[in-house]
C-alpha cells in the first residue's frame, strides 16, 4: 500500500485565511438574523393574542351582563345611545357610554364599568321593538377597540363589533 505523505505547512501559513473568516462571519450573520426575526415574530404574535383575548373578554362580559339585565327588566325605554331599564325591585338601571380617564367605557348608572380601562367602547346603540307576545325586543351593539394609541404597533391593535338581540320576559 502507498503511504500518505503529510505536508507540513510553511512557517508563515498557520491559522485561517481572510476569505475563510469572512465566509464564516457571513454565514453566522445570516443565521443570527433568521433567529432574531423568528423571535420577534413570536413576540408580536403573543402580543396580538393578548390584545384579541382582552377585547373578547371585555366585550363578552359587557354583552352578557346587559343582555341578562334587559331580559329580566319589567320595561325597557329610552332606546338610543343609552337604555333605561325598569327593574322588578322598582329601581332603574341605565346603560350608556361613560368617559373615564379619557377612555369611553360601557357602564351602568351604578358606576359599574362593564368594559376595562385598556379597551375603548364606541358606537353604543340600543334599538327597541315591541314583541309579538307582549314583551319587548332590544338590539344592542357597540364597538370595542384596544391598542389604538400612538405607542402601539399595527399588530397590537384590534377593533371588534359586538351585537345581540334580547327579548324581555315580561
Amino acid at each position: 500500500m502507498g503511504k500518505i505523505k503529510e505536508q507540513a505547512m510553511p512557517a508563515g501559513r498557520q491559522g485561517y485565511t481572510l476569505i475563510e473568516l469572512i465566509t464564516v462571519s457571513g454565514i453566522m450573520a445570516l443565521f443570527s438574523l433568521t433567529l432574531i426575526s423568528i423571535f420577534l415574530a413570536t413576540i408580536r404574535s403573543g402580543t396580538k393574542t393578548q390584545v384579541i383575548q382582552r377585547v373578547h373578554q371585555n366585550g363578552d362580559f359587557a354583552l352578557k351582563t346587559m343582555a341578562r339585565m334587559i331580559r329580566v327588566a319589567d320595561e325597557v325605554s329610552s332606546c338610543g345611545t343609552s337604555v333605561t331599564l325598569s327593574n322588578a325591585d322598582g329601581g332603574q338601571t341605565i346603560f350608556s357610554l361613560v368617559e373615564d380617564s379619557g377612555v369611553f367605557r360601557v357602564a351602568s348608572n351604578s358606576s359599574q364599568y362593564l368594559t376595562g380601562i385598556s379597551t375603548e367602547a364606541t358606537d353604543l346603540n340600543f334599538t327597541c321593538y315591541p314583541g309579538d307576545l307582549g314583551g319587548q325586543v332590544v338590539t344592542l351593539e357597540f364597538v370595542l377597540s384596544a391598542g389604538g394609541d400612538a405607542d402601539s404597533q399595527v399588530q397590537e391593535s384590534l377593533s371588534q363589533e359586538f351585537a345581540t338581540s334580547i327579548s324581555t320576559r315580561q
